[in-house]
């Protein structure tokens, strides 16, 4: 058994022979490329327990010789975190034939699982891999590295997928710089960085599934932690919930995807807002700019969706056609402005994809796994005093908590002679008050947190619904601008209708803020304590 460290970057073939002739992929290697032709079968119970497990098992021929090898996530930095590079335990030997034999693992723990669950007797070939492998032994600084280049494909029954990629994997050394030298290479070669495994990319091609949105998940803090800790586990939570709707963002069959992405990037620059003290300036201005960058190229879709799923298609459904479903008149061009939406919506779900694609993603990525792994983005400490960073969570949270309470009731209570866009900037706040609770809502009492949390989301919600009205009408105007005067006509009549109904929802929902304010503004603020 050996623990394995690995960055993978997929790239296209020409982008792949530009890293390999690359002059500080030239500069640190440490001998000629090994070229090997690798054939791989993986395999599986019809049941699929080792994916359940989050395992993956696989012969692989080398010339002459056969490798039996089981990969196993290693706690956080497995294949389902949200970091660039990947750590498994890996358990290899060679075999005599050409099906796995389980008892050559030398670890208790699994061959007692894989004895409950029978998996030995029913094991079955799922799919194969079959690649050309350049593999360059490298030194970076004090570390030894190894670039492998991989060509070739994965084939699973009928269906075949390509594979074209480079590992980064760490021989010996430190992780952090694994994400340095890429980083470095970046600057010249585009590439995506790969979350799959090629054993997942296998099991996909065999069963494909539409990819689901990932929510956030839940953050457990103690009281004794240093802010570092803290913040460090929250920062990871909100990377692995952005990368984790990557793959539903490019599918682009959930719509959800690009709203938990994007919640996972709000999450992100509100933690940063709030853990500024510690923080590096240099690292807070380029995060600020980076994540604006990726929220707003994301946001066009959201808008989309909004308008289309919570405005259009109940109002369609209301008054579409010759005759409205409640036996009203019906409204003319409403199915045809519908269909003009749905058209933009997909212009920006590409736009949305590329940004995924970009380089300047990955390289954005890449800074915050390695800020992650060497605390590079924190303030270090005056002469002779405790950095920032080490102060307990407890006293630190409280002070985050109030300065954004105070915040939000100092712009709410003005609220009955706020214009649009100020009452775009409380629901903000009421949003960025929301994330800190949530992230911080395992220091304090759980009815306490809860009860402020259901405040928080019923402001958010209802000034959320105002806000969509309010961006519903742009949206509009950007349709009439796209289309022209001459196309857009018939759909005027249509356009007046979801006006209407907007200016009849914000009303409805400016009522509801009132109702929900007063009873936020009761609330006890439990955190000073």
């Amino acid at each position: 058994m050996h623990d394995e460290i690995e960055l993978k970057l997929a790239l296209s073939p020409d982008d792949q022979r530009r890293l390999r002739r690359h002059p500080l992929v030239r500069s640190l290697a440490r001998g000629r490329a090994r070229t090997r032709t690798l054939v791989s079968t993986y395999f599986d119970t019809p049941e699929r327990d080792l994916l359940r497990q989050g395992m993956a098992l696989r012969v692989r021929q080398i010339g002459r010789t056969r490798v039996q090898t089981l990969k196993a996530a290693a706690g956080e930095g497995g294949d389902s975190a949200g970091g660039a590079a990947k750590h498994y335990l890996e358990f290899e030997c060679e075999i005599q034939g050409e099906t796995p034999d389980l008892a050559l693992i030398e670890d208790e723990t699994l061959q007692s699982r894989f004895a409950a669950d029978g998996i030995a007797e029913r094991l079955a070939p799922v799919f194969t891999t079959s690649f050309k492998r350049a593999a360059i032994p490298m030194r970076f600084a004090d570390s030894e590295l190894e670039l492998a280049l991989d060509q070739g494909e994965i084939t699973a029954g009928d269906s075949e997928a390509p594979i074209c990629e480079a590992e980064l994997e760490l021989v010996s050394g430190r992780p952090t710089r694994l994400y340095e030298l890429a980083l470095a290479l970046s600057e010249r070669i585009a590439f995506r960085l790969e979350r799959r495994t090629k054993a997942a990319r296998g099991y996909a091609l065999s069963e494909p599934v539409v990819p689901k949105a990932v929510k956030a998940s839940e953050i457990a803090l103690a009281p004794g932690m240093s802010a570092r800790m803290a913040f460090e586990i929250a920062a990871r939570a909100c990377l692995t919930q952005i990368r984790a709707n990557e793959p539903v963002v490019l599918a682009g069959e959930d719509l959800e995807g690009v709203h938990q992405l994007r919640v996972g990037v709000r999450r992100l620059r509100a933690l940063i807002a709030a853990f500024k003290g510690i923080l590096l300036p240099d690292a807070v201005a380029f995060l600020r700019e980076e994540l604006s960058w990726l929220q707003k190229s994301l946001g066009a879709a959201r808008e989309w969706d909004v308008f289309i799923d919570e405005t259009l298609v109940p109002l369609t459904a209301r008054l579409g056609g010759p005759a409205g479903g409640d036996g009203s008149a019906g409204v003319a061009g409403l199915a045809e402005l519908e269909a003009a939406a749905r058209a933009s919506r997909a212009r920006a779900y590409e736009a949305a994809g590329a940004a995924l694609l970009d380089p300047r993603y990955a390289r954005l990525i890449l800074r915050l796994d390695l800020w992650l792994e060497d605390g590079g983005w924190l303030l270090e400490a005056a002469p002779g005093e405790l950095p920032p960073c080490e102060a307990a969570i407890a006293g630190f949270a409280s002070a985050i908590l109030d300065r954004r309470d105070k915040r939000l009731r100092k712009l709410s209570r003005r609220h009955e002679v706020l214009s649009e866009a100020e009452m775009h900037g409380v629901r903000l706040l009421a949003k960025k008050k929301r994330y800190c609770l949530e992230t911080l809502g395992s220091l304090y009492s759980t009815k306490a947190v809860r009860g402020a949390l259901a405040s928080l989301k019923s402001i958010q919600d209802s000034l959320g619904r105002f806000n969509d009205a309010v961006v519903g009408r742009l949206l509009l105007a950007e349709l009439e601008r796209s289309l022209g005067p001459k196309a857009f006509a018939p759909l005027a009549e249509a356009a007046i209708a979801v006006r209407g109904w907007q200016a009849a929802t914000m009303e409805q929902d400016i009522q509801s803020f009132r109702r929900m304010w007063a009873e936020y503004e009761a609330g006890r603020r439990f955190w000073r304590k």
